[in-house]
């Protein structure tokens, strides 16, 4: 089952646009701008392992200047305000810096790790802190133990499902792919020590073949991730659709966490210049992530991605009904919109286009 939905769904990576009808802040000066809960979940790269404050502190800023009255919550903190002045730009600025980042966690507790789910569970920080917005980003100690691949996965399903379970119908989660890591530098070396020989202690790898094997578990993991939250966006869609029209309900759309894919790993792009250590980013990676979700989030609460040229997975689920007869609502603008490759005909060759379009928007 678990090659089907990598094999259906990693490549259907897709587009932010669900409409946002919660009553809380936009950024106009014409409305009133109530408080936006936001948690940051996740490891040592959400705490800030040796750069307090991590993206979190850019992320607020960010917000903040856009005009929006944040508040960051989590498991750690009650209203901690920090200053941070920016030794390159010179700017000062206060941050809320709550959050539930711990250092050295994995997805789920296994011997010689604490896991992010147990702590969830047992602060139960979820339902007491009520955020609007989720942020997750975990995996990469899964990946510095080269923990079963298998078992990160399943974690990572359950974490994911936990926290669907555990968050308000009008709150949304985004959970992202985990960064590259530079994992030949002398601060982080040892970190990476089961991935330089083999399982029998027999055979000795390079340098260059651990690192080729450190990426290539870190790829499958973040395909795995992007594969699972497609297949819930996909059944979101689906359990949202008109049976007789194929379109959205718009009435539906709140009964349900709106979950989405995050892209850190094509924010990071040079491990050499935007981490501190190999595996931590520094100033410079962390500003590009906290600037990266205030954009996000900022397209989210405005519900902006409403272009007509714009497609979603509903889009692509309505057109595939339409191929197996089971969608008969067609009209002009029906095959205007979904003449996807522009042959004056809609077949299965649009929905080919249009999943290879979903893959090129999502990938800017």
């Amino acid at each position: 089952m678990r090659k089907i939905i990598s094999a259906l769904t990693a490549f259907i990576t897709l587009i932010t646009g669900s409409v946002y009808n919660k009553n809380i802040a936009y950024s106009s000066d014409e409305q009133v701008k109530e408080q936006i809960k936001i948690m940051a979940i996740g490891d040592s790269i959400t705490d800030g392992y040796g750069v307090a404050g991590s993206y979190r502190k850019y992320l607020y800023n960010e917000l903040s200047k856009k005009g929006y009255n944040i508040d960051m919550v989590g498991a750690k903190g009650n209203n901690m305000l920090v200053e941070f002045n920016d030794p390159e730009t010179g700017e000062s600025f206060m941050y809320d810096d709550d959050n539930t980042g711990y250092s050295g966690y994995a997805i789920k507790e296994y011997p010689g790790r604490n896991g992010i789910l147990e702590t969830l569970k047992s602060t139960n920080c979820l339902e007491t802190c009520n955020p609007d917005i989720v942020i997750l980003q975990i995996g990469t100690n899964n990946i510095i133990d080269n923990h079963d691949r298998d078992m990160s996965y399943n974690d990572a399903k359950e974490l994911i499902d936990y926290i669907l379970d555990n968050i308000s119908d009008d709150s949304a989660l985004f959970v992202t792919t985990i960064p590259d890591v530079d994992p030949n530098r002398p601060e982080v070396y040892s970190w990476f020590s089961n991935y330089r020989h083999s399982a029998d202690w027999q055979i000795n790898y390079s340098d260059e073949e651990a690192e080729e094997s450190i990426a290539r578990a870190l790829n499958i993991y973040n395909a795995d991730i992007l594969a699972y939250v497609g297949h819930l966006m996909i059944n979101a869609a689906l359990r949202n659709l008109d049976e007789e029209t194929g379109d959205l309900t718009s009435s539906d759309q709140s009964k349900e966490p709106y979950v989405r894919q995050g892209y850190i790993s094509n924010v990071i792009t040079d491990v050499k210049s935007q981490l501190m250590d190999g595996v931590h980013p520094n100033n410079k990676g962390y500003k590009l992530m906290g600037e990266y979700w205030a954009d996000t989030i900022d397209s989210y609460l405005n519900n902006t991605d409403t272009d007509s040229e714009t497609y979603q997975v509903a889009d692509l689920v309505k057109l595939q009904r339409y191929i197996l007869g089971k969608y008969y609502n067609v009209t002009d603008h029906f095959v205007s919109r979904y003449d996807v490759n522009k042959d004056d005909s809609v077949d299965v060759f649009d929905v080919i286009a249009l999943r290879k379009k979903l893959i090129t928007d999502s990938s800017k």
